[in-house]
């Protein structure tokens, strides 16, 4: 894996995450998440050591742009790739259906369970949520994780035009120990 690619491309959807960049709402709804994109994109592609390491920097620089609790997105993306990584071996990862089921469900996960845990720390703290007032959070995290879903594709196969700037490649079919036999 290439780690001035990945910081380069980490930078990047840094930027487009404080950007709102293809955001179509301005309540919330329907944006996408790209700095969990790439962190599940690495998850998918990536060697089993070098994926989990970055979705946990993805996941630094995710709690380090925002304002929630520090170490809360790190960990849960760190959670996600770890279960990405162990059933990408049995997924189809460049048919686009099975890379927009994995994103929906990772960033359905990712969204809500941030939003579960910060909930439950600042509670525990005796302070406020972090849930929007006045918007229904399900709603918006379930439509940004749809968008961000039916974009990912996309991204990706963009992401693939790097070729070997990325340090890996896609591969085709099932991989891992299925492939090898």
């Amino acid at each position: 894996m290439r780690w001035l690619t990945f910081f380069a491309l980490l930078y990047i959807a840094a930027a487009l995450q404080s950007a709102h960049l293809l955001q179509l709402n301005v309540e919330g709804y329907f944006h996408i998440e790209y700095i969990p994109l790439l962190a599940i994109f690495y998850s998918l592609y990536a060697e089993r050591e070098s994926a989990l390491l970055a979705a946990l920097l993805c996941g630094l620089v995710y709690d380090l742009t925002s304002s929630s609790l520090l170490g809360l997105e790190m960990v849960i993306l760190g959670l996600i790739a770890i279960g990405i990584t162990k059933i990408r071996a049995h997924v189809f990862r460049n048919n686009f259906i099975s890379q927009m089921v994995i994103v929906f469900l990772g960033l359905t996960l990712f969204l809500f369970s941030r939003m579960i845990l910060s909930n439950l720390l600042l509670w525990t703290a005796d302070k406020h949520s972090l849930i929007p007032t006045g918007v229904p959070f399900g709603f918006i995290a379930l439509s940004s994780a749809l968008y961000s879903a039916v974009v990912a594709p996309l991204v990706f196969r963009g992401l693939f035009f790097l070729g070997t700037l990325l340090g890996f490649e896609s591969h085709s079919g099932r991989s891992g120990r299925l492939s090898r036999r």
